[in-house]
């Protein structure tokens, strides 16, 4: 298997989003949030949303892991850019999302909610890297695309001098841990009204600028 990254484009949100989805279908806490595998017809709020990301939000920087040996996505990743510093009438806003047909809209809001809150506690206006989402394909896991996937915005973040912010489910917890983020918060969610069970809990985390070694020469350069 030979991974490269690229730029994700328009053509492949729908591949994105099945990733997105099989992934989330195999976690409980997202299973009450998105409890139904969207058709591609159900998913226009997605479509809608993300396409503007890549064609008009100068910030976003959307990520593709491409298997090359069968010419396959099978992870991505999606960052906001902030490179230089925001108002606070840029930042202290969250704004209302549409959410794609099936979707448990209660509590998908709850939770989106909390996520802005966080990010807007912890960094505020300031210029940051922050990675909003990182998927793979579940049956790809742990063969390095997601790795290679946060290395190159790491390696973007140092060289613009820029912190990295992100919030961490327990899966995951440790790959960002060995890529040098530190906790710094927590964001606990009660499922238990929604049919889930107890709290599920996500780390906030920060990873100052450093410098990495061994990044993997097999990523194109994105603008």
């Amino acid at each position: 298997m030979v991974l490269i990254v690229e730029k994700a484009q328009e053509a492949d949100l729908q591949r994105l989003l099945d990733i997105m989805y099989v992934a989330f279908s195999k976690d409980s806490e997202n299973r009450i949030m998105f409890p139904v595998i969207p058709g591609p017809e159900a998913r226009g709020a997605s479509i809608e949303r993300w396409r503007d990301e890549i064609l008009m939000n100068p910030t976003i920087r959307f990520t593709k892991a491409v298997d090359t040996d069968m010419n396959e996505i099978i992870a991505f990743a999606r960052w906001n850019i902030y490179q230089v510093e925001r108002s606070e009438s840029e930042w202290k806003i969250t704004e209302p999302r549409n959410w794609d047909i099936g979707t448990n809209v209660e509590a998908a809001n709850e939770f989106y909610n909390a996520v802005c809150g966080k990010r807007q506690s912890f960094m505020g206006g300031k210029p940051h890297c922050r990675l909003n989402m990182l998927v793979c394909e579940p049956q790809h896991q742990r063969e390095g695309a997601g790795r290679m996937l946060l290395r190159w915005g790491l390696k973007l973040a140092d060289g613009l001098g820029l912190e990295a912010y992100l919030e961490a489910s327990s899966e995951g917890h440790h790959l960002y841990e060995t890529a040098g983020f530190e906790d710094v918060g927590t964001l606990d969610m009660d499922m238990s009204k929604y049919g889930g069970h107890g709290s599920h809990r996500h780390f906030v985390m920060i990873r100052s600028v450093q410098q990495i070694h061994g990044v993997e020469n097999t990523s194109r350069p994105i603008p």
